[in-house]
């Protein structure tokens, strides 16, 4: 959680006045010159990328989830059975996975520092894709749950009705 002071600097990354904004593009322009650095530096890049389309298209698939769970609880004739409980779970399963997947879209770029040092520009790159794999998989797995319990949920109301 992003606390009151660390606000400023998180919203700030990757922004550069003048003096700085020389001194990052400096940065960038060595990695040309080391070209294993610069590709390692493109392919963790690209992982992140990856996840990202991944992450959109199952933020799609629990908007989905949400707005038939939705609908299918503003349609039940039995608010209290437990087909209903079902589909209140799905609803804040599918809320739970795209929380999660926004978490593995937030923006990141790499800072001049991480450029100039090119141990932990990698160290770190790593541990974000790491991190942020485990969001995604963490995430789909609870969407897919999300939409098996809403079908079970829309049966058991439907035949409890």
């Amino acid at each position: 959680m992003l606390q009151p002071r660390r606000l400023r600097p998180w919203l700030y990354e990757g922004v550069y006045d003048k003096a700085d904004r020389q001194r990052h593009l400096r940065s960038i322009r060595q990695l040309k010159e080391r070209d294993s650095m610069a590709f390692e530096h493109d392919y963790l890049y690209s992982c992140l990328s990856i996840l990202d389309t991944k992450a959109q298209s199952l933020l799609s698939f629990d908007a989905i989830v949400l707005a038939a769970s939705s609908i299918a609880l503003g349609t039940s004739p039995n608010p209290f059975g437990v087909g209903d409980a079902l589909i209140v779970l799905a609803l804040v399963m599918s809320g739970i996975s795209s929380s999660l997947c926004l978490l593995v879209v937030a923006i990141y770029w790499t800072e001049t520092s991480q450029l100039e040092d090119e141990e932990e520009v990698f160290y770190h790159l790593l541990h974000i894709r790491n991190s942020r794999t485990i969001a995604y998989r963490v995430s789909w797995l609870t969407a897919q749950f999300a939409g098996f319990i809403l079908v079970l949920g829309v049966i058991l109301a439907k035949v409890g009705a």
